[in-house]
């Protein structure tokens, strides 16, 4: 049994990633995003206080997701830009479930990701939960677009310790995903195998 987690921060191409090893390992994919979009439509939220409790419990039905999955003897992968205040219960989990497991850590330059982050954004290329901020479903003559700016980048992201989570005791391959195309995604799924 094999447990591969994808970190890292916002727009540095997990997700993508996540789909082209789930194809090449055949392990199914836990994605903290797709989460939360259905508690975007199911729920909504009134305020951003509601929306970052929202990223809290779509945090721990991944992990309640991924205990059950484990739990059946089944291989998985786990997709989340995690916190470090998530450490201990991705631990406990770990310490539940003895199995090969590897950490990718996607990692590089914060002002490439930004500009990434405000882009995608702006081409409307993610749920629009992700976007707004003070409430969803939008209103009507609700503007839908925001722009984040890099000061709020990085005290929604960085200043959380998403750009330095680890998990003590497993394997950890740090990716330069700065510029994803430039991924070698061959070499870098050759490499998560070899380390499991």
């Amino acid at each position: 049994m094999e447990l591969i987690i994808l970190a890292g921060m916002p727009a540095s191409g997990k997700t993508t990633f996540s789909r082209k090893l789930s194809r090449a390992l055949g392990y199914p994919v836990l994605e903290k995003d797709e989460i939360k979009e259905e508690l975007f439509d199911v729920i909504g939220f009134e305020n951003y206080a509601q929306k970052r409790l929202m990223d809290t419990a779509a945090t721990a039905v991944l992990l309640r997701c991924a205990d059950s999955i484990l739990g059946s003897g089944q291989s998985l992968i786990m997709v989340n830009n995690f916190r470090e205040d998530a450490k201990p219960a991705v631990e406990e989990l770990l310490k539940k479930h003895p199995c090969q497991a590897v950490f990718v850590f996607f990692g590089g330059d914060g002002d490439v990701f930004y500009k990434r982050y405000v882009e995608r954004d702006n081409l409307h290329l993610r749920h629009l939960g992700h976007v707004l901020q003070e409430h969803y479903p939008p209103r009507p003559g609700d503007a839908l677009e925001y722009t984040m700016t890099r000061e709020e980048f990085a005290e929604k992201f960085e200043k959380l310790g998403m750009n330095e989570f680890h998990i003590d005791g497993i394997e950890r391959i740090d990716v330069d995903a700065t510029y994803p195309d430039q991924i070698d995604v061959d070499k870098l799924i050759a490499e998560i195998k070899a380390h499991l």
